[in-house]
Protein backbone atom coordinates (compact mmCIF):
# COMPACT_ATOMS: atom_id res chain seq x y z
CA UNK A 1 0.00 0.00 0.00
CA UNK A 2 1.49 3.37 -0.98
CA UNK A 3 1.74 6.59 0.99
CA UNK A 4 -1.13 8.28 -0.81
CA UNK A 5 -3.48 5.56 0.40
CA UNK A 6 -2.67 6.44 4.01
CA UNK A 7 -2.87 10.16 3.33
CA UNK A 8 -6.47 9.70 2.18
CA UNK A 9 -7.52 8.29 5.55
CA UNK A 10 -9.84 10.67 7.44
CA UNK A 11 -7.77 10.49 10.64
CA UNK A 12 -4.44 11.12 8.91
CA UNK A 13 -4.72 14.92 9.11
CA UNK A 14 -6.09 15.08 12.64
CA UNK A 15 -4.18 16.32 15.67
CA UNK A 16 -1.68 13.97 17.23
CA UNK A 17 -2.91 12.60 20.60
CA UNK A 18 0.61 11.27 21.20
CA UNK A 19 2.17 14.73 20.75
CA UNK A 20 -0.41 16.35 23.02
CA UNK A 21 0.02 13.72 25.72
CA UNK A 22 3.81 13.89 25.48
CA UNK A 23 3.73 17.69 25.72
CA UNK A 24 1.53 17.60 28.83
CA UNK A 25 3.71 14.96 30.48
CA UNK A 26 6.90 16.85 29.70
CA UNK A 27 5.43 20.08 31.09
CA UNK A 28 4.61 18.25 34.33
CA UNK A 29 8.17 16.92 34.46
CA UNK A 30 9.51 20.47 34.08
CA UNK A 31 7.28 21.63 36.93
CA UNK A 32 8.42 18.77 39.14
CA UNK A 33 12.13 19.24 38.47
CA UNK A 34 11.83 23.01 38.77
CA UNK A 35 10.24 22.79 42.24
CA UNK A 36 12.19 19.85 43.65
CA UNK A 37 12.60 18.94 46.49
CA UNK A 38 9.03 20.18 47.20
CA UNK A 39 9.74 20.77 50.88
CA UNK A 40 10.51 23.65 53.23
CA UNK A 41 8.08 26.09 51.65
CA UNK A 42 8.15 29.54 53.29
CA UNK A 43 6.86 33.05 52.65
CA UNK A 44 9.40 35.85 53.15
CA UNK A 45 6.86 38.53 52.34
CA UNK A 46 8.48 39.32 48.99
CA UNK A 47 6.80 39.70 45.65
CA UNK A 48 7.32 36.31 43.91
CA UNK A 49 7.97 38.15 40.63
CA UNK A 50 10.62 40.45 42.09
CA UNK A 51 13.27 38.31 40.39
CA UNK A 52 12.29 39.85 37.04
CA UNK A 53 13.99 43.15 37.93
CA UNK A 54 16.77 41.67 40.08
CA UNK A 55 20.42 41.86 38.96
CA UNK A 56 21.69 39.02 36.80
CA UNK A 57 23.36 36.36 39.02
CA UNK A 58 27.12 36.82 39.15
CA UNK A 59 28.13 33.18 39.45
CA UNK A 60 26.70 31.32 36.46
CA UNK A 61 28.49 28.55 34.58
CA UNK A 62 28.18 27.64 30.93
CA UNK A 63 26.90 24.24 32.10
CA UNK A 64 23.98 25.90 33.91
CA UNK A 65 23.12 27.97 30.85
CA UNK A 66 23.26 24.97 28.53
CA UNK A 67 21.08 22.85 30.81
CA UNK A 68 18.49 25.62 31.12
CA UNK A 69 18.27 25.97 27.35
CA UNK A 70 18.25 22.28 26.51
CA UNK A 71 15.62 21.47 29.15
CA UNK A 72 13.02 23.53 27.28
CA UNK A 73 13.92 22.53 23.71
CA UNK A 74 11.76 19.35 23.85
CA UNK A 75 8.91 21.35 25.37
CA UNK A 76 8.99 23.86 22.52
CA UNK A 77 9.12 21.13 19.87
CA UNK A 78 6.36 19.06 21.48
CA UNK A 79 4.09 22.08 21.91
CA UNK A 80 4.37 22.95 18.21
CA UNK A 81 3.44 19.36 17.35
CA UNK A 82 0.60 19.43 19.90
CA UNK A 83 -0.84 22.64 18.43
CA UNK A 84 -0.97 21.14 14.94
CA UNK A 85 -3.21 21.41 12.91
CA UNK A 86 -5.13 24.14 14.78
CA UNK A 87 -2.03 26.35 14.64
CA UNK A 88 0.21 25.28 11.80
CA UNK A 89 3.86 25.95 11.10
CA UNK A 90 5.33 29.33 11.97
CA UNK A 91 2.06 30.55 13.52
CA UNK A 92 2.74 28.17 16.42
CA UNK A 93 6.19 29.67 17.16
CA UNK A 94 5.10 32.87 19.01
CA UNK A 95 2.44 30.87 20.87
CA UNK A 96 5.08 28.41 21.99
CA UNK A 97 7.43 31.20 23.05
CA UNK A 98 4.69 32.76 25.17
CA UNK A 99 3.82 29.38 26.69
CA UNK A 100 7.48 28.73 27.50
CA UNK A 101 7.77 32.16 29.15
CA UNK A 102 4.59 31.59 31.13
CA UNK A 103 5.59 28.12 32.35
CA UNK A 104 9.17 29.08 33.22
CA UNK A 105 8.03 32.35 34.80
CA UNK A 106 5.52 30.58 37.02
CA UNK A 107 8.11 28.00 38.11
CA UNK A 108 10.65 30.74 38.91
CA UNK A 109 8.01 32.63 40.91
CA UNK A 110 7.18 29.53 42.96
CA UNK A 111 10.89 28.98 43.59
CA UNK A 112 10.78 32.18 45.66
CA UNK A 113 9.02 30.11 48.33
CA UNK A 114 11.65 27.33 48.40
CA UNK A 115 14.77 27.76 50.57
CA UNK A 116 16.96 25.64 48.31
CA UNK A 117 16.03 27.39 45.05
CA UNK A 118 16.86 30.84 43.74
CA UNK A 119 14.53 32.54 41.26
CA UNK A 120 16.48 34.08 38.41
CA UNK A 121 15.60 36.21 35.40
CA UNK A 122 18.54 34.60 33.61
CA UNK A 123 16.96 31.18 34.09
CA UNK A 124 13.73 32.55 32.68
CA UNK A 125 15.53 33.94 29.63
CA UNK A 126 17.44 30.74 28.89
CA UNK A 127 14.33 28.60 29.40
CA UNK A 128 12.40 30.79 26.97
CA UNK A 129 15.29 30.59 24.50
CA UNK A 130 15.12 26.80 24.72
CA UNK A 131 11.38 26.78 24.06
CA UNK A 132 11.90 29.11 21.08
CA UNK A 133 14.69 26.93 19.71
CA UNK A 134 12.54 23.82 19.97
CA UNK A 135 9.66 25.61 18.24
CA UNK A 136 11.90 26.79 15.40
CA UNK A 137 13.15 23.24 14.89
CA UNK A 138 9.69 21.66 14.90
CA UNK A 139 7.68 24.30 13.04
CA UNK A 140 8.82 23.43 9.49
CA UNK A 141 8.56 19.70 10.27
CA UNK A 142 5.18 19.50 12.01
CA UNK A 143 3.04 18.96 8.93
CA UNK A 144 5.38 16.43 7.35
CA UNK A 145 5.78 14.51 10.61
CA UNK A 146 2.11 14.41 11.59
CA UNK A 147 0.16 14.73 8.34
CA UNK A 148 2.06 13.16 5.50
CA UNK A 149 5.57 12.26 6.58
CA UNK A 150 7.16 8.85 6.75
CA UNK A 151 6.93 8.88 10.55
CA UNK A 152 3.17 9.31 10.37
CA UNK A 153 2.91 6.52 7.81
CA UNK A 154 5.00 4.24 9.99
CA UNK A 155 2.74 5.07 12.91
CA UNK A 156 -0.34 4.11 10.89
CA UNK A 157 1.25 1.08 9.22
CA UNK A 158 2.86 -0.43 12.28
CA UNK A 159 0.74 0.48 15.31
CA UNK A 160 -2.90 0.45 16.33
CA UNK A 161 -4.67 3.80 16.17
CA UNK A 162 -5.58 3.78 19.89
CA UNK A 163 -2.11 2.81 21.14
CA UNK A 164 -0.78 6.33 21.76
CA UNK A 165 -0.87 6.08 25.55
CA UNK A 166 1.03 2.79 25.69
CA UNK A 167 3.53 3.99 23.07
CA UNK A 168 4.26 7.07 25.17
CA UNK A 169 4.79 4.98 28.33
CA UNK A 170 7.07 2.59 26.46
CA UNK A 171 9.02 5.57 25.08
CA UNK A 172 9.69 6.69 28.67
CA UNK A 173 11.32 3.35 29.58
CA UNK A 174 14.83 4.31 28.37
CA UNK A 175 14.59 7.57 30.33
CA UNK A 176 13.61 5.60 33.43
CA UNK A 177 17.05 3.92 33.31
CA UNK A 178 18.90 7.21 33.96
CA UNK A 179 18.68 6.83 37.74
CA UNK A 180 21.26 4.38 39.19
CA UNK A 181 19.33 1.40 40.56
CA UNK A 182 20.92 -1.68 42.21
CA UNK A 183 19.97 -3.83 39.18
CA UNK A 184 19.68 -3.06 35.48
CA UNK A 185 16.05 -2.26 34.55
CA UNK A 186 15.21 -2.51 38.28
CA UNK A 187 12.47 0.12 38.22
CA UNK A 188 9.58 0.27 40.67
CA UNK A 189 11.49 -0.02 43.95
CA UNK A 190 9.11 1.06 46.72
CA UNK A 191 10.67 -1.16 49.40
CA UNK A 192 11.24 1.81 51.74
CA UNK A 193 7.59 2.82 51.48
CA UNK A 194 6.51 -0.80 52.01
CA UNK A 195 8.79 -1.08 55.04
CA UNK A 196 7.24 2.04 56.53
CA UNK A 197 3.75 0.58 56.00
CA UNK A 198 4.72 -2.74 57.62
CA UNK A 199 6.29 -0.88 60.53
CA UNK A 200 3.17 1.23 60.98
CA UNK A 201 1.10 -1.96 61.07
CA UNK A 202 3.45 -3.49 63.62
CA UNK A 203 4.70 -6.17 61.23
CA UNK A 204 7.68 -6.98 59.07
CA UNK A 205 8.09 -8.06 55.44
CA UNK A 206 10.61 -10.70 56.54
CA UNK A 207 8.09 -13.49 56.00
CA UNK A 208 8.04 -12.66 52.30
CA UNK A 209 11.78 -13.26 52.03
CA UNK A 210 11.43 -16.56 53.87
CA UNK A 211 8.61 -17.72 51.59
CA UNK A 212 10.48 -16.73 48.45
CA UNK A 213 13.75 -18.43 49.35
CA UNK A 214 12.45 -21.40 51.33
CA UNK A 215 13.83 -23.72 48.63
CA UNK A 216 17.39 -22.45 49.19
CA UNK A 217 19.82 -23.03 52.03
CA UNK A 218 20.45 -19.32 52.60
CA UNK A 219 17.50 -18.69 54.95
CA UNK A 220 16.53 -15.64 52.88
CA UNK A 221 20.02 -14.13 52.88
CA UNK A 222 21.66 -13.31 49.58
CA UNK A 223 25.10 -14.34 48.47
CA UNK A 224 26.86 -13.61 45.19
CA UNK A 225 25.03 -16.38 43.32
CA UNK A 226 21.64 -15.19 44.56
CA UNK A 227 22.32 -11.61 43.46
CA UNK A 228 23.34 -12.84 40.00
CA UNK A 229 20.16 -14.90 39.64
CA UNK A 230 18.00 -12.08 41.00
CA UNK A 231 19.40 -9.54 38.55
CA UNK A 232 19.02 -11.97 35.64
CA UNK A 233 15.37 -12.47 36.62
CA UNK A 234 14.73 -8.72 36.93
CA UNK A 235 16.35 -7.94 33.58
CA UNK A 236 14.38 -10.67 31.79
CA UNK A 237 11.09 -9.70 33.45
CA UNK A 238 11.56 -6.03 32.54
CA UNK A 239 12.36 -6.88 28.92
CA UNK A 240 9.26 -9.04 28.68
CA UNK A 241 7.04 -6.41 30.32
CA UNK A 242 8.06 -3.52 28.06
CA UNK A 243 8.68 -5.60 24.94
CA UNK A 244 5.34 -7.41 25.06
CA UNK A 245 3.58 -4.12 25.75
CA UNK A 246 5.10 -2.71 22.58
CA UNK A 247 4.22 -5.89 20.68
CA UNK A 248 0.60 -5.61 21.87
CA UNK A 249 0.30 -2.29 20.00
CA UNK A 250 1.77 -3.52 16.70
CA UNK A 251 -0.04 -4.37 13.51
CA UNK A 252 0.92 -7.60 11.69
CA UNK A 253 2.96 -5.69 9.07
CA UNK A 254 5.22 -4.05 11.70
CA UNK A 255 8.91 -5.07 11.77
CA UNK A 256 8.44 -6.57 15.22
CA UNK A 257 11.95 -7.88 15.85
CA UNK A 258 13.68 -4.71 14.65
CA UNK A 259 11.48 -2.45 16.76
CA UNK A 260 12.07 -4.54 19.88
CA UNK A 261 15.84 -4.55 19.30
CA UNK A 262 15.87 -0.77 18.76
CA UNK A 263 13.96 -0.24 22.01
CA UNK A 264 16.42 -2.43 23.93
CA UNK A 265 19.41 -0.70 22.34
CA UNK A 266 18.09 2.78 23.25
CA UNK A 267 17.48 1.70 26.86
CA UNK A 268 21.01 0.33 27.20
CA UNK A 269 22.47 3.42 25.54
CA UNK A 270 20.53 5.62 27.97
CA UNK A 271 21.91 3.63 30.91
CA UNK A 272 25.45 3.85 29.55
CA UNK A 273 25.25 7.60 28.99
CA UNK A 274 23.75 8.18 32.45
CA UNK A 275 26.54 6.16 34.09
CA UNK A 276 29.18 8.09 32.16
CA UNK A 277 27.75 11.44 33.24
CA UNK A 278 27.10 10.48 36.87
CA UNK A 279 30.11 8.27 37.67
CA UNK A 280 32.64 9.06 34.95
CA UNK A 281 33.42 7.53 31.54
CA UNK A 282 35.40 4.70 33.11
CA UNK A 283 32.20 3.37 34.71
CA UNK A 284 29.90 3.83 31.73
CA UNK A 285 29.49 0.05 31.35
CA UNK A 286 29.43 -0.77 35.06
CA UNK A 287 25.89 -2.10 34.59
CA UNK A 288 27.25 -5.00 32.51
CA UNK A 289 27.41 -7.67 35.24
CA UNK A 290 27.19 -11.49 35.09
CA UNK A 291 23.52 -11.28 36.03
CA UNK A 292 22.88 -8.86 33.20
CA UNK A 293 24.52 -11.18 30.66
CA UNK A 294 22.18 -14.00 31.65
CA UNK A 295 19.13 -11.74 31.91
CA UNK A 296 19.65 -10.18 28.49
CA UNK A 297 20.07 -13.59 26.85
CA UNK A 298 17.07 -15.12 28.63
CA UNK A 299 14.90 -12.03 28.17
CA UNK A 300 15.71 -11.60 24.49
CA UNK A 301 15.01 -15.23 23.59
CA UNK A 302 11.77 -15.24 25.61
CA UNK A 303 10.67 -11.90 24.17
CA UNK A 304 11.24 -12.84 20.54
CA UNK A 305 9.21 -16.02 21.04
CA UNK A 306 6.39 -14.57 23.14
CA UNK A 307 5.96 -11.40 21.06
CA UNK A 308 4.74 -13.53 18.15
CA UNK A 309 1.56 -14.32 20.10
CA UNK A 310 -1.72 -12.50 19.38
CA UNK A 311 -1.82 -8.90 20.65
CA UNK A 312 -4.31 -9.67 23.42
CA UNK A 313 -2.08 -12.36 24.85
CA UNK A 314 0.98 -10.13 24.54
CA UNK A 315 -0.74 -7.56 26.75
CA UNK A 316 -1.69 -10.22 29.31
CA UNK A 317 1.82 -11.68 29.43
CA UNK A 318 3.21 -8.15 29.72
CA UNK A 319 1.09 -7.54 32.83
CA UNK A 320 2.26 -10.81 34.39
CA UNK A 321 5.90 -9.96 33.66
CA UNK A 322 5.40 -6.48 35.09
CA UNK A 323 3.98 -7.89 38.32
CA UNK A 324 6.92 -10.29 38.57
CA UNK A 325 9.35 -7.40 38.00
CA UNK A 326 7.87 -5.21 40.73
CA UNK A 327 7.69 -8.08 43.23
CA UNK A 328 11.30 -9.11 42.57
CA UNK A 329 12.67 -5.56 42.72
CA UNK A 330 11.04 -4.98 46.09
CA UNK A 331 11.97 -8.35 47.62
CA UNK A 332 15.64 -8.49 46.73
CA UNK A 333 17.78 -6.90 49.50
CA UNK A 334 20.17 -4.08 48.68
CA UNK A 335 23.36 -5.23 47.02
CA UNK A 336 26.29 -4.24 49.33
CA UNK A 337 28.45 -3.52 46.26
CA UNK A 338 25.82 -1.11 44.98
CA UNK A 339 25.63 0.63 48.36
CA UNK A 340 29.40 1.08 48.33
CA UNK A 341 29.35 2.51 44.80
CA UNK A 342 26.46 4.87 45.45
CA UNK A 343 28.14 6.26 48.56
CA UNK A 344 30.67 8.02 46.32
CA UNK A 345 28.05 9.48 44.01
CA UNK A 346 28.25 13.28 43.99
CA UNK A 347 25.13 14.58 42.26
CA UNK A 348 26.26 18.21 42.19
CA UNK A 349 24.55 20.25 39.47
CA UNK A 350 22.36 17.28 38.47
CA UNK A 351 20.64 17.10 41.88
CA UNK A 352 17.23 18.25 40.63
CA UNK A 353 17.48 16.15 37.48
CA UNK A 354 18.28 13.07 39.55
CA UNK A 355 15.31 13.73 41.82
CA UNK A 356 13.11 13.67 38.73
CA UNK A 357 14.88 10.60 37.34
CA UNK A 358 14.39 8.80 40.64
CA UNK A 359 10.63 9.30 40.63
CA UNK A 360 10.43 8.32 36.98
CA UNK A 361 12.28 5.09 37.82
CA UNK A 362 9.97 4.39 40.75
CA UNK A 363 6.67 5.20 39.08
CA UNK A 364 7.24 3.92 35.54
CA UNK A 365 6.16 0.26 36.15
CA UNK A 366 2.99 1.37 37.92
CA UNK A 367 2.12 3.80 35.13
CA UNK A 368 2.65 1.00 32.62
CA UNK A 369 0.42 -1.29 34.66
CA UNK A 370 -2.27 1.38 34.70
CA UNK A 371 -1.94 1.84 30.95
CA UNK A 372 -2.27 -1.89 30.32
CA UNK A 373 -5.31 -2.06 32.60
CA UNK A 374 -6.98 0.86 30.83
CA UNK A 375 -6.36 -0.66 27.40
CA UNK A 376 -7.78 -3.98 28.62
CA UNK A 377 -10.96 -2.40 30.01
CA UNK A 378 -14.23 -3.29 28.22
CA UNK A 379 -14.86 0.32 27.14
CA UNK A 380 -11.41 0.60 25.59
CA UNK A 381 -11.75 -2.72 23.78
CA UNK A 382 -15.17 -1.70 22.44
CA UNK A 383 -13.85 1.64 21.15
CA UNK A 384 -10.99 -0.10 19.35
CA UNK A 385 -13.24 -2.65 17.68
CA UNK A 386 -16.10 -0.27 16.77
CA UNK A 387 -16.19 0.42 13.00
CA UNK A 388 -15.09 3.92 12.05
CA UNK A 389 -17.90 6.24 11.02
CA UNK A 390 -17.83 7.71 7.55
Amino acid sequence: MNTSTFSAKPWHSRASPLARTACAVYALLLVYSGLAPWSGWRDLGLNPFAYLSAPIPAHVTNFDLAVNVMAYVPFGALLVLALHPARRGWVAVPITLFAGLALAGLIEALQSYLPTRIASNLDLSTNAAGALLGALIAAPLASSVIDRGRLADWRLRWFERHASMLLLIVALWPAAQAYPEPMLFGNGDISEELGAIFSALGGSPAWLYSALFAFTETDGEFGVAEFVLAEAFVVAAAMLAVGLTLASTMRPRAPRVRLLLVLLFVALASKTLANAVQFGPERALAWLTPGVYGGLALGLLSLLAASAAPRTWCARFAMLALIALVVAVNLVPDNPYYIDAISGWHQGQLLNFNALAHWLSVLWPFVLGLGLAVMASPNSVESRTRPASL
